[in-house]
């Protein structure tokens, strides 16, 4: 099958280490190692990650009629029999591109934009966008969801369910398995302690607050790790020096997505400490990493977590800090136990093996009424 990939967010760098970017490039190179011909056509296509192979990469112009016009031309240059697209606020012309061609459009929806932006970035006009995005998702053939809260939100949108497949996210597994943490462990001190770890960008909603607040009550010969960066790096160092455990937690900084699985090995217990949301809807790349690392898992009881975690781990409800406490100190204090919880997520971690994914989406992409088979 040809497939034309487009990704109009400018804020995605395809070849950054964003969780967005991984995905673009995860999935794309897994559809393209299943026998397509796959194009990705992004807006923005800087970043230090090796580009996805066997793909072929087009930049699209930022401006809106140009980048609806160079999609047009892509599509037929590589007859494209499909057009995916990973929603954004910028979403249009692969719709345009689409009806021009007479072919099919699959939506992949990864986050409700809107609301995010109107939270987060101070969108104004907001009942103007939530229209325009009840339109963009009543025009696509066909839509991808992430997890059951963003299908929840499209269906508020007056979309039919029978429109829309949930598909989560996923993970290269080999690589995340495969992984030797040991230079990490050197680089960074931590000797053979018990290392429990998050990994990933440091924003509120993430919850790592919560998580130096449950490590502060561990003993005092465990250790954290904190694989990533973010907004709220320098508040959380100031935390951990108020808690007392500054001594024995390591901020690492950002840290390339290539060499994340390292930093996953180097860690026992992985962390997803999420905070308290209404409809959670994310799909965390960090929970199907820990999983193919091979990790015993501890995090929230909400959204789609206690079906992606399984009998990998652990889960409290968001925002208890001392049942977060209780249950790493339990991972922390048991070797036996978070060696079976290991083995359960390395044996999880395959259903969401990224051409496992691929496959899914692939399903959705040769379905009758969007592309023929």
């Amino acid at each position: 099958m040809r497939v034309v990939y487009v990704c109009a967010d400018r804020g995605i760098p395809l070849l950054g280490d964003k969780g967005a970017s991984v995905h673009l490039r995860s999935l794309a190179s897994a559809l393209a190692r299943r026998g397509n011909q796959v194009t990705l056509a992004c807006r923005n296509v800087e970043g230090q990650n090796p580009a996805p192979s066997g793909v072929r990469v087009e930049r699209i112009p930022d401006e809106g009629d140009r980048g609806g016009d160079r999609l047009g031309s892509l599509c037929r240059e590589v007859r494209a029999e499909v057009v995916l697209e990973r929603y954004s606020l910028s979403s249009g012309p692969a719709r345009v591109a689409a009806d021009v061609l007479g072919i099919p459009q699959v939506l992949e929806i990864n986050a409700p934009l809107v609301d995010e932006a109107a939270r987060y970035r101070g969108l104004t006009e907001v009942e103007r966008w939530r229209g325009w995005e009840g339109a963009v998702f009543g025009g696509a053939d066909r839509l991808i969801a992430v997890s059951t809260g963003v299908k929840a939100h499209i269906e508020h949108l007056d979309v039919a369910a029978s429109r829309v497949t949930v598909i989560h996210n996923g993970v290269d597994v080999d690589r995340f398995h495969d992984a030797d943490g040991s230079a990490v462990r050197a680089r960074h001190n931590l000797g053979d302690a018990t290392v429990v770890g998050f990994s990933g960008s440091l924003k509120p909603w993430h919850g790592v607050d919560a998580l130096l607040e449950a490590f502060a009550k561990l003993p005092s010969a465990t250790r954290l790790l904190i694989a990533g960066d973010g907004p709220e790096g320098l508040a959380l160092r100031r935390l951990a020096e108020v808690l007392g455990i500054a001594d024995r937690t390591v901020f690492s900084g950002a840290v390339p997505h290539d060499r994340m699985p390292e930093y996953l090995a180097a860690m026992d217990v992985g962390v997803a400490p999420y905070e308290a949301q209404s409809g959670f809807y994310f799909s965390p790349l960090k929970v199907v990493e820990y999983l193919a690392a091979g990790l015993a898992l501890g995090t929230t009881e909400q959204g789609d977590l206690g079906e992606m975690v399984g009998d990998a781990g652990l889960l409290v409800p968001p925002g208890d800090t001392p049942l977060l406490a209780a249950a790493l100190g339990e991972l922390c204090g048991d070797p036996a136990r978070r060696r079976s919880l290991g083995e359960a997520a390395s044996a999880r971690s395959l259903l969401y093996d990224w051409d496992t994914v691929a496959g899914r989406v692939e399903q959705v992409l040769t379905a009758r009424g969007v592309a023929a088979c």
